[in-house]
């Protein structure tokens, strides 16, 4: 069964000013991640989902450029954003992640949804309690995600996966990957002036206009050149601290469909 990808962007960074408009291998990181899901098997629509802010008008162009979609939404409330896009689109459930995890690997997303659609959960995430994966997807059964807004008393939802993780009602399948998928110090996320100088090292090294590198690719590629990963390594160690601080992980154990 195939879904949208829900790209979840803003223009609103201060840490590096429009990340991902900044351009690698003569394109721009939003760009690259929207030829990546292309790739990908269980996506038939790509949603572009940021805000009403005029700040973030050169994203919907983006969204015209490369004949894709735009929905612009609540600015702070993320979770009433992608709520808003479902319902929009008509989509029973769809995938998720934020555009600045520009290189998210297409052959993940696929795993994603048909592990979502074979165990009919009501969210699937990765594991990443060991906080070792360099990435993530999310796949959202939209009639839960519906209540999970309903029953919020915030509105700024940025971080928005404790919300799910609170409820013991909601089904969560989570996704266990294999020892090659794991590295303790990749960071793939763009955050800070340090990623994208791995980024665009990465780009470098791997970048082919007629094929998609895969994470594992690029696992493989550190491994063999272990210099690259200094090079945003102190990033990773700060990452590490602001999930702590956001407090996204609860005391609270999530049900797990198993």
């Amino acid at each position: 069964m195939k879904t949208a990808f829900l790209i979840t962007a803003r223009l609103k960074s201060t840490r590096l000013p429009k990340k991902i408009l900044l351009e690698v291998a003569g394109k721009p990181l939003i760009v690259h991640m929207i030829d990546r899901l292309k790739c990908a098997e269980t996506i038939n629509n790509i949603i572009i989902c940021t805000s009403t802010n005029s700040q973030d008008n050169p994203l919907e162009e983006i969204a015209v450029q490369e004949e894709v979609d735009c929905f612009r939404g609540s600015e702070h409330d993320v979770l009433q954003r992608l709520l808003d896009t479902a319902k929009e689109y008509h989509l029973p459930f769809f995938s998720n992640i934020t555009a600045d995890c520009p290189i998210t690997d297409p052959t993940i997303v696929d795993w994603a949804v048909k592990e979502h659609t074979e165990k009919n959960a009501d969210l699937t995430l990765f594991n990443n309690k060991q906080r070792n994966l360099p990435f993530n997807c999310y796949v959202i059964q939209t009639d839960v995600l519906e209540k999970v807004v309903n029953n919020k008393t915030v509105y700024d939802t940025e971080v928005w996966l404790k919300y799910f993780l609170a409820d013991s009602k909601i089904n969560i399948n989570t996704i266990t990957p294999g020892q090659e998928y794991c590295h303790s110090s990749l960071k793939t996320s763009i955050d800070y002036p340090e990623d994208y100088e791995f980024m665009k090292r990465i780009f470098i090294e791997l970048y082919d206009p007629q094929k998609i590198f895969s994470l594992l690719d690029i696992i493989k590629l550190v491994k063999k050149k272990p210099e690259i990963l200094k090079i945003n390594a102190n990033k990773k160690l700060h990452e590490r601290w602001n999930i702590h601080r956001k407090n996204i992980q609860l005391t609270k154990k999530p049900h797990i469909n198993k």
